[in-house]
């Protein structure tokens, strides 16, 4: 059972039920892919097969043609009919004729990566696209979720197994903090990115934001104006910190960092310091630098209503754990913070919802 909490009402979760967001997102999507699914998977195979038997000629053809060249040229040198010179002039030429033989089959080879590649790129971007609603809202105040839960099979089956063993309801207020904590895998990060429509599987239920279904809000811009998100998942891309913290720099937002007390603490201090690495590259970064540079870029969307943070203080130096603790309460005075964590001290600041 989920903890009593005022804002959190009967949060039930099954661990059997328990599955990752990947296996979710797939499930989710899985009527409207499935199309897509079975023809990626014919062209593979016809790929695969064009390509082993186009191989395969090629082998057997190099190994016959050296076969008779040898049997034919051994019984003329035998014969005295050409010399062992003549022979290895006549072998070079051959030789040169295989190679031409190859870089043929190398080019019909290459062709049909060619157009295996078009085939299941066409495939992709016939995927539907998601739904969005065309509803603007300025900011969140408020999100509401009411007997939520999410159907892991298409909705054409009758009796579609639900993610969740029971339906859930709570509310996030803003502003405040709010820590999200449970064992990994129970489906803490899927029911964050659903609520956010990063994913959209059936729901059953409601998702309300300022007492809006989520269906009818326009979340794309909603997500890119006042969201700001930190996931464990996201790649690391070859840039520099300079590079990837740029648009904090157009914003202003690095400048105000010098004016904020608890984001002096830990990215200004004795033990972090972000000047330092602002020229490396991000995926060359210690796991404890790249989760603070993760997370400034997060918080960096200044003009945000809302953080998303998926393990805050995962991985960071314990010399200033406390410090990002202490700059997220004082954010949460003034934003909704959500966040997923494991953290014990988050935990007890923040209005904690445990999944068991």
């Amino acid at each position: 059972d989920w903890i009593q909490h005022p804002v959190a009402k009967k949060f039930r979760y099954s661990k059997s039920n328990s599955l990752t967001y990947r296996d979710l997102n797939l499930t989710g999507r899985r009527k409207r892919l499935r199309t897509v699914e079975d023809g990626l998977l014919k062209t593979f195979v016809k790929s695969f097969w064009v390509r082993y038997w186009m191989s395969t000629s090629q082998i057997v053809m190099q190994l016959v043609f050296q076969a008779v060249f040898f049997i034919v040229g051994g019984l003329a040198v035998l014969r005295g009919n050409i010399t062992i010179g003549f022979f290895s002039i006549v072998l070079q030429y051959f030789g040169q004729l295989l190679n031409s033989v190859d870089q043929i089959f190398g080019i019909a080879i290459g062709t049909e990566k060619y157009h295996a590649s078009l085939t299941r790129m066409k495939r992709i971007f016939d995927i539907a696209a998601d739904k969005n609603g065309d509803k603007p809202i300025s900011s969140v105040r408020a999100i509401d979720i009411n007997n939520f839960n999410i159907k892991m099979f298409p909705e054409s089956k009758k009796d579609s197994k639900m993610f969740y063993s029971q339906d859930l309801s709570c509310s996030f207020e803003n502003p405040g903090l709010y820590v999200i904590s449970g064992d990994n895998g129970i489906g803490k990060s899927t029911f964050v990115r659903t609520i956010t429509r990063i994913y959209q599987p059936k729901l059953r239920g409601s998702v309300l934001i300022n007492g809006l279904d989520v269906n009818k809000i326009d979340m794309d811009a909603l997500r890119q104006k006042e969201m700001g998100f930190l996931f464990q998942d996201v790649p690391s891309p070859h840039i520099t910190v300079r590079e990837y913290l740029s648009d904090l720099e157009r914003n202003g937002f690095l400048n105000d960092l010098k004016e904020s007390r608890p984001f002096l603490n830990v990215y200004f201090s004795d033990v972090f310091n972000l000047a330092d690495i602002y020229e490396k590259k991000v995926d060359v970064l210690s796991s404890g630098e790249l989760q603070l540079v993760r997370l400034l870029a997060a918080l960096g969307k200044k003009d945000a209503s809302m953080y998303i943070l998926d393990e805050p203080t995962a991985n960071i130096y314990p010399q200033i754990r406390s410090a990002v603790i202490c700059l997220l309460q004082e954010l949460g005075k003034s934003k909704l913070i959500i966040t997923i964590s494991h953290d014990e001290h988050l935990i007890g600041l923040g209005k904690s919802i445990v999944m068991e």
